[in-house]
């Protein structure tokens, strides 16, 4: 069969564009998909990559050939040692166990219990605030995001945690750095050479492997005649969980779950709403009517689980957020066990395979003027009409984020939490940026001004309907 020739972006001999990936990959994997089309080769440091950015294409990958597309061997080798052999950081019969065993604690009913202690810590966080004053917004979210995976993953509580957060979020960024450092670096920097990333390999792992062992060592000492007693989080359902053969997971399988689990659910949802507090505040009319549906909806008090069907543009919101900002910016490269053709195209054994959500979710045949904050877009008819993967924030296909509705409760409960009682003006001094990273943070921070105000004494909705029934 004929296939059809890949165009390629030429670069610098052997060194291909690794200079530009180095700088900036925003930019690098938006240039390629507008100037070349929806499938794009490209070589960094003599290693084939492709990129693919048609929602067909993806599809093919991630859904109908998934099992010839794994996560690549390289992704693998470098994440694996800094976050742990996980969810996210294995393949194949070993990655369909660890996501059987774990998906018990993602269900529905499991999941909805935590909405309270969601709106709990946020309401905690806001409590501290001071009308006028300038807050590192970024900062704040990622202490209560912090605080809310602690609570919900490990039945931690806020002052329990509060003296190790600051280690354990400073752990998980160094290894986001280290990862980020190794993706481009890789076959390039011996890990024995006494760079200031190579140093902080064993120390920022050895902190998360003493705490969290710890705290498993803690669950295995108070078990009842040698069952582990569910206290309502995600570490119980890990210990206690077990697929048809009986088999449960090791200390050392539950330690490395739970980093995946941490990191997933802790600097995604962060940036997200990060992320979603700066557009607001570029945008005053999305913001005002945010405003207004909180103040109808909620009057002031504090907003359950039940009130998130009743904030339909509170959601909207978020999802316009992601879609111009999504934490998983991009996917793991995927690499073809064999020669696969894709939508015509060969793409050779072994290839790096880029998708990106950042780039789908600016492409104007998908989304007329990308580029604009616009959370009306998202209607139930807009999403309808959508190509299943031109927007895709948390993946999609077997290895979808499993916590994908977990995040979403968090997002919209956090942000109808705050925005109902603050309004967050960007300081004149912020300086805004990315940084592409394993999830895309602001590169300095998002200094803003944190401004009270007065909900309306509106009646509320109460004829909303549980948004996880």
């Amino acid at each position: 069969m004929t296939t059809k020739s890949v165009p390629h972006a030429r670069g610098v001999p052997w060194v291909g564009k690794a200079p530009a990936f180095a700088k900036d990959p925003l930019k690098l994997f938006h240039s390629l998909a507008t100037t070349y089309g929806p499938i794009v080769s490209v070589t960094l440091f003599g290693i084939p990559f492709m990129v693919v950015s048609d929602p067909e294409y993806i599809r093919e990958i991630l859904v109908t050939k998934a099992e010839r597309f794994p996560k690549s061997d390289r992704d693998l080798a470098i994440m694996g040692p800094a976050l742990g052999f996980g969810l996210l950081t294995t393949n194949g019969a070993q990655h369909r166990t660890y996501r059987k065993l774990a998906q018990p604690a993602f269900h529905a009913k499991r999941i909805v219990t935590y909405a309270d202690t969601m709106v709990n810590l946020a309401d905690a966080m806001t409590a501290t605030w001071r009308d006028g004053e300038t807050r590192d917004i970024n900062a704040d979210m990622l202490h209560v995001t912090m605080s809310i995976v602690a609570k919900t993953l490990f039945d931690a509580d806020r002052g329990n945690m509060a003296g190790a957060a600051q280690q354990i979020g400073e752990a998980i960024h160094q290894l986001q750095e280290i990862v980020n450092y190794d993706f481009t670096w890789h076959e390039l920097m011996p890990h024995w050479l006494p760079t200031r990333i190579n140093r902080m390999r064993k120390p920022s792992r050895h902190l998360l492997d003493t705490i969290i062992e710890g705290m498993i060592a803690e669950r295995r000492a108070g078990a009842v005649n040698g069952v582990v007693v569910d206290r309502g989080d995600l570490l119980s359902m890990l210990l206690v969980a077990e697929d048809e053969h009986g088999k449960t997971l090791n200390d050392a399988e539950v330690r490395d779950e739970s980093i995946n689990l941490f990191v997933a659910g802790h600097e995604t949802t962060s940036n997200a709403l990060t992320w979603t507090w700066y557009l607001l505040s570029q945008n005053p009319a999305a913001a005002a009517k945010l405003h207004a549906e909180l103040d109808r909806v909620l009057a002031g008090r504090t907003p359950t689980l039940h009130d998130l069907a009743a904030l339909p543009y509170t959601q909207q919101v978020i999802k316009e957020a992601m879609r111009l900002y999504p934490p998983a910016w991009t996917l793991n490269a995927r690499q073809p066990t064999e020669d696969v053709t894709v939508a015509g195209f060969l793409i050779p054994k072994g290839t790096q395979v880029f998708i990106s959500p950042y780039v789908m979710h600016r492409l104007p045949q998908y989304f007329a003027d990308p580029d604009e904050f616009r959370p009306e877009r998202f209607t139930a008819e807009f999403e309808e009409s959508l190509p299943r993967y031109a927007y895709m924030p948390f993946g999609g296909g077997p290895r979808v984020c499993i916590g994908n509705a977990y995040a979403m409760m968090e997002a919209g409960l956090v942000l109808a939490t705050v925005a109902q009682r603050y309004s967050l003006q960007l300081a004149p001094e912020a300086k805004v940026e990315t940084k592409p990273l394993i999830t895309l943070m602001a590169k300095y921070g998002l200094p803003m001004i944190v401004h009270a105000r007065q909900p309306s004494a509106a009646q509320p909705n109460l004829s909303s309907e549980p948004l996880l029934a």
